[in-house]
């Protein structure tokens, strides 16, 4: 069953340090928006609208008939977040939004783009576990406030082609690690055809768990911990052996964000993956395959020992600070975290769960075609039967721009631009100086 111990981790609340976003010029009316006025409410949000949103807002308005919603979908990249981001500062009214990862939200806080939720939060008795003095910590606080509330809880785990397992007489061991992913990646992959997986499982997430870019103390990176030398060490050796889709192929096709292409059109046999994958798999329309996908579960950095989900507490909502509609916008962020079961037909596991519906949630997650395109006892037992470690960090101290650091010199070490050791000294070097900068 999911759960979410105490971080490993002194918790620090520290001040968002973060790039502050530039100031943009406004832009005009995008993408059916209207204006916030009466009742009238503006979502923005990453998830298609017909995989959730529009069964939650249809909910929401029959409750409150006298507000409506409008919701805009943005495409979760780069020139996607970058549209939400100049909208929130420009003349497109927006009243509520996501963010999908930690430091763009730490952006938009520091850009003053978000609401402070913080006495909201506390006053709610529902959501009163995402507040920024609950134990344990359940989201992300900043200064000792809070400025959105998770919707969902995202395990990581591994997508695999069931039809490939079968053919190579592969039989996955009972808590596997890291040695034994290598393995059967090696023995799925048919050279030129198919590689055994999209990427090497993140061994330094694993391992570090939450503010696994810092320190313990949050003064400085955590580049010269060993974990991130093992992480690209086994990168380098798998793309070398040719079990994991080479960087190049993954920059190229602009595979980052969205990779669950190269699975479902059988070019890779495992992916590891967020549960939203799923909403891909049940497409069959768009990615036909004729194969199941089973579930397996993410592979340990040391057989044996407990280790950590590289899975966020994620689907961030929040309101704009400019909202003229607060109150109806608290409304809709309430229903919606209260009713986030909608949105599991989309492949979203809502933050709260019933655990008597645990066969339910499997039910939407895989939906009406689940005999047919998957391993249905392999996700429910991986996403239920597993005591997941999900880590939640706490340090947002130019976070940003230590994620760019890291992204930008990761990409350098798989293309063979650079060396482990220089991209680790240039990593420590640039992080610092940024951490305290912003410190």
């Amino acid at each position: 069953m999911i759960g979410t111990p105490l971080s490993r981790r002194t918790v620090l609340k520290a001040a968002a340090g973060a790039a502050g976003i530039a100031v943009l010029a406004a832009c005009g009316k995008d993408g059916g928006s209207t204006s916030t006025t009466g009742g009238a409410l503006n979502v923005w949000g990453g998830v298609p609208p017909e995989s959730g949103p529009n069964a939650m807002i249809e909910a929401f308005q029959k409750q409150h008939p006298g507000i409506t919603v409008t919701y805009t979908r943005y495409v979760n990249d780069d020139q996607g977040k970058l549209k939400l981001d100049t909208s929130l500062q420009g003349g497109v009214p927006i009243d509520v939004f996501f963010s999908y990862d930690n430091p763009t939200l730490g952006k938009r806080v520091q850009a003053g783009l978000t609401a402070d939720l913080t006495g909201r939060v506390k006053n709610d008795s529902g959501l009163a576990q995402f507040g920024p003095d609950a134990s344990p910590t359940a989201n992300l606080v900043y200064d000792g406030k809070i400025y959105s509330v998770p919707a969902q809880k995202a395990p990581t785990l591994i997508f695999a082609n069931d039809t490939m397992l079968s053919e190579a007489g592969i039989t996955i061991p009972d808590g596997w690690d890291i040695n034994d992913y290598r393995d059967v990646a090696k023995k799925l992959s048919k050279a030129g055809k198919v590689f055994g997986t999209f990427s090497t499982p993140p061994i330094h997430r694993y391992t570090l768990g939450p503010d696994y870019y810092y320190s313990e103390d949050g003064k400085s990176s955590s580049f010269s911990d060993p974990a991130w030398r093992q992480y690209l060490e086994l990168a380098l050796a798998m793309q070398e052996e040719g079990s994991v889709l080479p960087r190049r192929t993954i920059i190229a096709e602009k595979l980052q964000t969205f990779s669950h292409g190269p699975l479902l059109t059988g070019r890779v046999a495992m992916l590891p993956g967020q549960v939203f994958v799923l909403r891909y798999i049940s497409d069959l329309e768009e990615f036909p395959h004729d194969f199941k996908v089973r579930a397996l579960p993410n592979p340990a950095p040391v057989k044996g020992q407990e280790f950590w989900n590289d899975g966020p507490i994620g689907d961030h909502i929040s309101i704009s600070a400019k909202s003229k509609q607060q109150d109806a916008a608290w409304s809709f962020v309430s229903f919606w975290m209260n009713n986030s079961h909608l949105m599991t037909k989309g492949g979203r596991l809502p933050s709260i769960l019933d655990p008597s519906k645990q066969s339910q949630t499997i039910a939407d997650l895989l939906g009406p075609e689940r005999d047919k395109l998957y391993d249905v006892a392999s996700f429910e037992k991986v996403i239920f039967g597993t005591e997941y470690k999900f880590p939640v960090d706490t340090i947002t101290t130019a976070s940003n721009q230590v994620d760019t650091i890291y992204k930008k010199l990761h990409d350098q070490v798989l293309l063979g631009q650079i060396t482990v050791d220089q991209m680790l000294a240039q990593a420590t070097k640039e992080a610092d100086e940024a951490i305290k900068a912003a410190g």
